[in-house]
């Protein structure tokens, strides 16, 4: 469901989850009640809860995974084997000496590739209504500037093409850039389309926590979850309150 939010609502407070890092790092400047002393010295430590990603994620499937089969949702028992089998794999071939660094680095690099090209742009407090534009507004792509670095990016360089079309292949997203390029100039998009050096993003993140954490903290400002949409959501004003069921 996270997935659907950052797809849907990119950078809106309280509503997409992968902006809502806090107490550990914080994208914007928080109200005292949600302020954290961890803050003032973020952009010294981000690598360490940027290296718990990939274990977070892999928490978060398994978290998922058996919710959907207690709740008796289709196919749910065949992707828990299947993870079973995977982990089983995993523990029959690597040692505990590996496995555990491989998901930490691997967190890291993901989260170095992840991160930057939505946080550098646009942060909205309530929610947009032309969805497109927003997407443009939220999102700055990376430049890559040699075949390794087009590789491990794993397509995240181009995260506005993933975000307005989630379903088509990474393949195709360097033929799909052009077309998005020439739509921005033709319908006057704020910001255009966006797109830095890979390493001039990263430094731009890093600015970005910098700035953050050595800001004050602003009363009023708004929570990074619970409020907005998603905050309507878990109140049970929405029909969506509760999560989404099939047949039920």
């Amino acid at each position: 469901m996270f997935r659907f939010y950052n797809v849907c609502s990119a950078n809106e407070m309280g509503v997409d989850e992968d902006i809502a890092t806090d107490p550990f790092l914080y994208s914007w400047v928080p109200d005292p009640e949600n302020d954290s002393p961890l803050r003032k010295i973020q952009h010294l430590i981000f690598f360490i809860p940027f290296s718990a990603l990939f274990a977070l994620w892999r928490y978060d499937t398994l978290s998922v995974t058996i919710n959907s089969v207690e709740e008796k949702r289709l196919g749910a028992k065949n992707e828990l084997y299947l993870l079973m089998a995977h982990y089983a794999l995993c523990f029959t071939l690597l040692p505990l000496s590996v496995f555990i660094p491989a998901i930490f680095v691997s967190g890291l690099i993901s989260a170095l590739i992840v991160t930057p090209t939505h946080q550098s742009e646009e942060i909205f407090d309530e929610f947009q209504h032309d969805w497109v534009t927003a997407q443009f507004e939220s999102t700055r792509n990376a430049v890559t500037n040699n075949p390794f670095s087009e590789w491990i990016w794993g397509g995240m360089q181009y995260q506005l093409e993933h975000h307005l079309f989630p379903t088509m292949p990474r393949s195709k997203y360097p033929l799909l850039k052009p077309i998005l390029q020439k739509f921005a100039d033709e319908n006057n998009i704020p910001g255009g389309y966006r797109e830095s050096g890979e390493f001039e993003i990263l430094k731009m993140n890093w600015e970005l926590y910098k700035r953050v954490a050595e800001a004050d903290p602003v009363v009023g400002s708004p929570s990074s979850r619970g409020d907005g949409q998603l905050g309507a959501i878990n109140l049970g004003f929405s029909p969506a309150a509760g999560g989404f069921k099939i047949g039920g």
